[in-house]
C-alpha cells in the first residue's frame, strides 16, 4: 500500500497524534522519550507554529507506521525531523511493524511524489548506530536523493543495571568523591536536597528551578512554558524528578530528570554562579544518581545533548549522534544544494589533508 501523506496545521496535528499514540508508543520502537505521544504533543502544542505543516507518512497495511516530518510555508521546499535542541534523539519511523526498513523505503519513496516539492531533508538527531538511521540512509542514496550524513553532539551515558550508589561513586575519580563528602557535609548543615515527583509539588520546585535557572549561565529558554509544562506531564505520569538544593531556604542548584521504564535523562540543570562555594551542583547531582540507582533502580542514565566536561567525570560511555542531510537533485533548488553539500565536503577534505600535511612537515 502507497503512504498516506497528511498535510497537517497545528490543531490537526496534535489530532492526528492523539489518534495515533498507539503506533508512537508501539513496543517494538527504539527507545526514545522524545518519540513518544505525550513528548510529540506538548513539542507540538509548545513549539510548532501557525505557519508549519506537518507531514504525516503514513502506512497502514498488515501493520502500521508513521514518519514525522514538518516544513514552514514561508520555506517549503525544505523539510526538517519534527524536532529542535530540546529533543535529544530523533527516531525516523514509529511503527508496529517488523520490516521497518521496507516501511522506510516506501516512505522515502512517496517523499519525492509530495507537492509542492521537497529539495531538501534534515532529520536530526538521530542515533549513528541504529538500524533504522542506516535504512533511512541507504533508502534515500538508492532511491536518487544525495545524503551526507553529519555529527551533531555526543551523547554520555550510564549502563547501570543492578549497580548500587555506593558502588558507582566507588568508581568515580577520587577528586569528585572527596569533593561530594566534604561538600555535602556543608551543604546539609545550612540548607537541604529535596527530590520532588508529585504533581501537587511542581508549582512550587519550578519555581525554585526558574529562581536559579535566572542565576545559571543559561540563557532565557525560547519558550517560556515549555520546561514547566514537560514538568507537569512528568508528574502525571510519575516519571518527574525534579532535584532542588538550598541554603538557608535560598534555592542554590536545580536539576530536571525523567524516569521512563526504568531509564533516567538529566534533562535540564543549573545552578547560582554567585553561590559556587558550596559546590551545590555536585552535590545535588549526587542526590539525584542515588535516588536513580538505589530507589528508581534505572538501567541507564542519559546525560542527553553535549560533550561537556564534566558528563566524564559522571558517566562511562560514549555515543555519537548525527543528521542526514538529503538534496532531492530532481528539484533545481535541490541540485543547487547538492553542489553546495559536495564543496563543502571537498574543502573539509582539503583542510584535512592540509593539516595532516603540516603536521607531518
Amino acid at each position: 500500500m502507497s503512504p498516506a501523506v497528511h498535510n497537517l496545521t497545528k490543531d490537526e496535528a496534535l489530532r492526528f497524534v492523539r489518534a495515533h499514540a498507539a503506533v508512537l508508543d508501539a513496543p517494538g520502537n527504539a527507545v526514545n522519550p522524545f518519540a513518544s505521544s505525550v513528548w510529540v504533543q506538548h513539542f507540538i502544542d509548545q513549539v510548532a507554529e501557525e505557519e508549519w505543516r506537518v507531514l504525516a507518512m503514513e502506512v497502514r497495511a498488515a501493520s502500521h507506521s508513521v514518519m514525522l516530518l514538518y516544513r514552514d510555508l514561508r520555506a517549503p521546499g525544505r523539510c526538517m525531523a519534527l524536532t529542535n535542541y530540546y529533543a535529544s534523539l530523533c527516531s525516523p519511523l514509529n511503527s508496529t511493524v517488523v520490516d521497518r526498513r521496507q516501511a522506510i523505503s516506501g516512505i522515502v519513496h512517496r517523499l519525492a511524489e509530495v507537492q509542492p516539492r521537497i529539495n531538501t531533508l534534515n532529520v536530526a538527531p538521530l542515533d549513528g548506530l541504529a538500524e533504522d538511521t542506516a535504512a533511512l540512509e541507504e533508502a534515500l542514496s538508492s532511491q536518487g536523493w544525495y545524503v551526507r550524513r553529519y555529527f551533531c553532539f555526543g551523547n554520555w551515558y550510564l549502563p547501570c543495571d543492578g549497580t548500587t550508589f555506593g558502588a558507582y561513586m566507588e568508581g568515580r575519580d577520587s577528586q569528585l568523591r572527596n569533593t561530594w563528602m566534604r561538600k555535602t557535609r556543608k551543604l546539609l548543615a545550612a540548607g537541604q536536597v529535596q527530590i520532588v515527583t508529585a504533581v501537587d509539588d511542581v508549582e512550587w520546585a519550578m519555581d525554585a528551578y526558574d529562581a536559579v535557572y535566572s542565576k545559571s549561565w543559561k540563557k532565557p529558554e525560547p519558550y517560556a512554558d515549555f520546561v514547566r509544562g514537560w514538568a507537569r506531564i512528568c508528574a502525571q505520569h510519575g516519571w518527574l524528578r525534579l532535584g532542588i538544593a538550598t541554603v538557608e531556604d535560598v534555592p542554590v542548584a536545580a536539576q530536571f530528570w525523567f524516569t521512563i521504564d526504568r531509564r533516567a535523562y538529566i534533562f535540564k540543570l543549573a545552578y547560582d554562579e554567585s553561590q559556587s562555594k558550596w559546590s551545590a551542583g555536585t552535590v545535588l547531582s549526587a542526590h539525584m544518581f542515588q535516588h536513580a540507582l538505589d530507589v528508581d533502580r534505572v538501567i541507564e542514565i542519559d546525560y542527553l545533548t553535549g560533550d561537556d566536561a564534566y558528563k566524564r567525570s559522571w558517566m562511562t560511555h560514549r555515543r555519537e549522534r548525527v543528521g542526514l542531510i538529503a538534496c532531492n537533485v530532481r528539484t533545481p533548488r535541490g541540485l543547487l544544494a547538492a553542489a553546495k553539500e559536495c564543496l563543502g565536503e571537498w574543502r573539509a577534505r582539503l583542510r584535512t589533508r592540509f593539516r595532516t600535511t603540516q603536521e607531518i612537515i
